[in-house]
Parts: C-alpha cells; sequence; structure tokens
C-alpha cells in the first residue's frame, strides 16, 4: 500500500446524497527526511508609541515607564522575544527588527547571545508615530533570505493598523505568499484592540495568527504563545510542501478545510468543476515538522451522488510534493475510492471527523456573528450560544474559548480585543493524537454484513423470497456477488455508475443493506 500521501474517510461507503468527510495528510517525516539543518528567526517587533499603553488596559492608558510593575505591551513583546529565544536551540540564528515609520537591525546572533544580551535598542524617538508593516516585513525577509537553514521564519509582533508605508491588505498580503514561495514563513501575534486580526491572518498564508488580549496575563500568555511558535519552528524537516487534490465531478464539495496545526475553513484554493469537469483543490503545506505533531492535516466535506453506484468509485486522486528545487521529492500519486448505496444508516466509523469540520464551521460561524452584533450584551449572548454548541459537538477547547471570550466582554475589555482573542484561541487545533486519524478500525466490512444477512435469511425456514433479505426485493435480484454491468467505468468520464444504478442489481455484495423506505427502490 502507498504510505506517501495519507487519506482516509469516516465511512466505507456512503448512502446516496449523503455528505462526509475526507481526511488528508502528506506523509509522517522523520529526522531522517531533514533536507536542510539549522534554524533561522527573524523577530519583527513593533516600536510605535501605541506599544508603550499598558498590557491590561481597556481604555489606551500609557503605561508608567518608571514603574517596573507597570507592565506595556512593549514588555508584553519584549518578553515573548526573550522566551521564544529561550525555546530555541542555542546555536539557532536570530535576528531581532524594531519597526515604526522605519525599521532596523537592532540584534543578529545566536539564540544563545540573545538570551545572554536580554536587551536590544529601538527606534529613534521621533520615528515612532506610525506603524509601517510593510518595511518591517521587507526587511525581514531580506535579512532571512540569506540564511541557508531549513526552517526559516519571521514572527511579526504588532498592535495596531498599518498607517505608513503600503496599507493595502491584499499587497501586504502578497510579501508574505511570495516568501512562502521561497520557503520564508511568517507567524503574527497581534497586541491590544488595536490589532488588525483580518490583516494578520493575510500575512500568515503558512503560519500561525496568535492574538494577546489585553489582560493582566498578557506576559504569561505572550510567553506561552512564543514558546509554542518555537516549538513548532525548531523541529522542521522540510521548509515547504503542496498537495493537489482533484475530486470526482459526481461528488459536490461542500468546504475545504486545515485541521492541523490550526483549524479553519480555507476559502480560496477551491476551483469547482462545475459537475461537469474535476474540482481541483491546491493546498500549500509550510513547513513540515518532525513526527505526528508537526503533521499538516486537511479535510474535505463532500456530497455523495444521488444514485447508487455500480462498485467502488475513484472520489479523489492527490499528487504531491515535499520540499522545493531540486531537493523536491515527488509523493506518489494516491486515488480513494469509496461505493454509494441506497443506505440511510451505512455505518459511521469515524465521528471525530465530522466533529473537526463541525468546530470549524461554528468557530467561523459564532466569530462572524459576534463581529457584527449591535452590542456587547448580544455578543456575550452568541459566545455563549456557541459555548453550548461547543459542548454539544463535543469540542471542549472551542467552547472553553467562546466563554473565554463570554468573560473577557464581562471584564470590560473592548469588543475587538475579545473578537481577536476569541478567533485566535479558537482556531487552534484540538487533536490530542494525529496518529488515530490514520489509523485501521477493525469493523464489520459491508460485504461482510451483507453476506452474513444473506446466510442468515437463508437459513431461515421461514423466509419469504418476496421480502428484503430473501432472493428479491421489489423483483430485482442482487445475488452472485455484483451488480449487474458492475464495471464503473472510467473514473471521471461517462457515467460511473455504469446500469447498475437502475432498478436492479445482480448480487448481494452492492445491495442495500437496509431497506429502502416505503416507495423507494434502488436508485
Amino acid at each position: 500500500m502507498n504510505e506517501d500521501i495519507k487519506i482516509a474517510a469516516d465511512r466505507h461507503e456512503a448512502h446516496m446524497g449523503e455528505e462526509f468527510v475526507v481526511s488528508i495528510a502528506p506523509p509522517i517525516l522523520r529526522r531522517t527526511n531533514r533536507v536542510t539543518d539549522g534554524v533561522a528567526y527573524v523577530l519583527a517587533v513593533d516600536d510605535s508609541w501605541s506599544m508603550n499603553i499598558r498590557a491590561d488596559s481597556t481604555n489606551d492608558e500609557f503605561a508608567d515607564a518608571a514603574d517596573p510593575n507597570d507592565i506595556s505591551r512593549k514588555d508584553v513583546a519584549e518578553s515573548g522575544v526573550r522566551e521564544l529565544a529561550a525555546a530555541l536551540p542555542p546555536s539557532a540564528r536570530v535576528d531581532v527588527i524594531t519597526f515604526a515609520q522605519g525599521s532596523g537591525l537592532r540584534f543578529s546572533g545566536t539564540a544563545e547571545e540573545l538570551r545572554r544580551q536580554g536587551t536590544w535598542d529601538g527606534n529613534p524617538e521621533t520615528e515612532r508615530s506610525r506603524t509601517n508593516i510593510e518595511v518591517a516585513l521587507q526587511r525581514a525577509y531580506a535579512q532571512l533570505s540569506g540564511q541557508r537553514a531549513g526552517s526559516r521564519r519571521v514572527v511579526l509582533l504588532s498592535d495596531g493598523l498599518p498607517n505608513f508605508g503600503e496599507t493595502d491588505p491584499g499587497r501586504l498580503a502578497s510579501l508574505a505568499q511570495d516568501a512562502a514561495v521561497r520557503e520564508l514563513h511568517t507567524d503574527v501575534i497581534g497586541i491590544g484592540a488595536g490589532a488588525d486580526y483580518d490583516l494578520l491572518v493575510r500575512l500568515a498564508p503558512t503560519g500561525m495568527t496568535e492574538h494577546v488580549a489585553s489582560r493582566t496575563t498578557a506576559a504569561d500568555a505572550m510567553k506561552q504563545i512564543t514558546a509554542r511558535l518555537a516549538a513548532y519552528g525548531r523541529d522542521v524537516v522540510a521548509g515547504s510542501g503542496e498537495l493537489s487534490l482533484e475530486i470526482n465531478p459526481h461528488f459536490q464539495v461542500l468546504g475545504v478545510y486545515q485541521i492541523d496545526p490550526t483549524r479553519r475553513r480555507l476559502d480560496g484554493v477551491l476551483a469547482d468543476g462545475g459537475g461537469q469537469r474535476p474540482s481541483k483543490v491546491r493546498l500549500n503545506l509550510g513547513a513540515i515538522a518532525e513526527g505526528h505533531d508537526g503533521q499538516p492535516r486537511y479535510a474535505l466535506k463532500l456530497r455523495a451522488p444521488d444514485r447508487v453506484s455500480a462498485g467502488p468509485v475513484p472520489v479523489l486522486k492527490a499528487t504531491g510534493r515535499i520540499g522545493s528545487g531540486a531537493d523536491a521529492r515527488q509523493l506518489a500519486p494516491e486515488t480513494f475510492v469509496l461505493r454509494t448505496v441506497n443506505n440511510p444508516l451505512a455505518q459511521n466509523i469515524r465521528p471525530d471527523y465530522a466533529h473537526e469540520i463541525a468546530a470549524a464551521d461554528l468557530e467561523q460561524e459564532i466569530n462572524e456573528r459576534a463581529a457584527t452584533a449591535g452590542s456587547d450584551g448580544e455578543r456575550e449572548r452568541i459566545f455563549e450560544e456557541g459555548v453550548r454548541r461547543a459542548r454539544a459537538i463535543p469540542d471542549p477547547d472551542l467552547a472553553a474559548a467562546f466563554q473565554q471570550a463570554s468573560g473577557g466582554l464581562r471584564e470590560g475589555l473592548q469588543a475587538k480585543d475579545v473578537l481577536n482573542e476569541s478567533r485566535a484561541t479558537s482556531s487552534r487545533s484540538s487533536t490530542r493524537n494525529k496518529r488515530a486519524w490514520f489509523q485501521h478500525i477493525p469493523v464489520e466490512m459491508p460485504d461482510e454484513i451483507r453476506a452474513r444477512r444473506r446466510q442468515r435469511s437463508l437459513d431461515d425456514e421461514d423466509d419469504d423470497s418476496g421480502s428484503y433479505g430473501g432472493s428479491s426485493y421489489a423483483g430485482a435480484s442482487y445475488r452472485d456477488g455484483a451488480y449487474r454491468d458492475g464495471a464503473h467505468g472510467d473514473p471521471y468520464g461517462g457515467d460511473p455508475y455504469g446500469s447498475g444504478s437502475g432498478g436492479s442489481y445482480g448480487a448481494g455484495a452492492d445491495a442495500p443493506t437496509q431497506p429502502p423506505t416505503h416507495g423507494r427502490g434502488p436508485a
């Protein structure tokens, strides 16, 4: 069996017209798969005047520089930089850039040297009135492109909107996207209510987006975030990867999702075939870390055709690569097949697949509704609804994120601060054991169920040949092991359902495992 690309569905067969989920991931990489050693980070720290606002302020009150206990956003960002340096290998390359109107390189050396130095200079006081994210990214990528490390990442920390240099979100996002193609990946951390989370998400197409809200625990939250980012970056085995999917036009694509390392619905990656040609999905995997914890994972929500198939039919084909250029490793193509049946009780053997999809959809719905709500009271009710619905999935981590958001509103945090924190927290994957997503689950296969039921029916002395389970159902024979005219034809051309999708079967192997509702025969 090909182990390069891992594909698994939440069921062995799907009832006609039914929704189901397919999970897809590249191979699990080990340390021996490493292409290039080394870790290089550029930390771009906002040094505009607003970074001097108190870390826990809900009204933009500035911290008292003379009081060491009065912590500012700048103090929080600097504590995160030090925590990240402490979590990286001592020999990792680390550069620190500060930016406001302009930018400057303030430190360049190893993580060990940064830990010993502990501090760095910032922008001149006369150049701190504006926020120029463009110049920060350009300098960071230029600095990083000169490194030959296998793991190269920029971490951008900012509390505001870009109001100097390039301010268009699309053009700023293109800087990060172009860098990702060159294996320069971006993580972003917003601080306080002024951070533009919508922009920051776009600046991390292959990275992570985090937020530190205006709480008394802001410094601790920042340390946890940067330690998590460092743990991911230091274990990178391949600097890039890509998966390309072609989906049978008979199967409608209802959604494309990233499950790990962040959980989110992906928009703009699907080229819909319109039911005539295969739909196509292209996934930029970003950097891939070692082992199960570093494995990116995706899912498709699909709808089965409204007809019974004449046996297993191809659902999707996956191709891909790990790495880029001369060092790229092409992955062997993998095809996933599934049969569609007239059986509303077709067994779902992996309900956790649907739970993750439901959590991603709920996260997006609740946060979008809260963002457009007319009052904090309405937002609080929306988040409380989210708590109840997340518990029903069940997803306790998502429920806790919504509960934290509701509590933040009651504490008096600004709505934007709460919304930013909720979106960052709820998008973190709650997966604990990714290995289980692709393990074989020992279950009685559909053909085995049908054979057992058929044999039980034949052994029944009171068997009525005109009833379901006997020799026929509504005049449709389904013995001898296959649908009548069981060939399913070309995977993506013609009719993959053959004449077996009509009103009669050739054998029990592909017959429904449960009788249709009254008045419905096989489609």
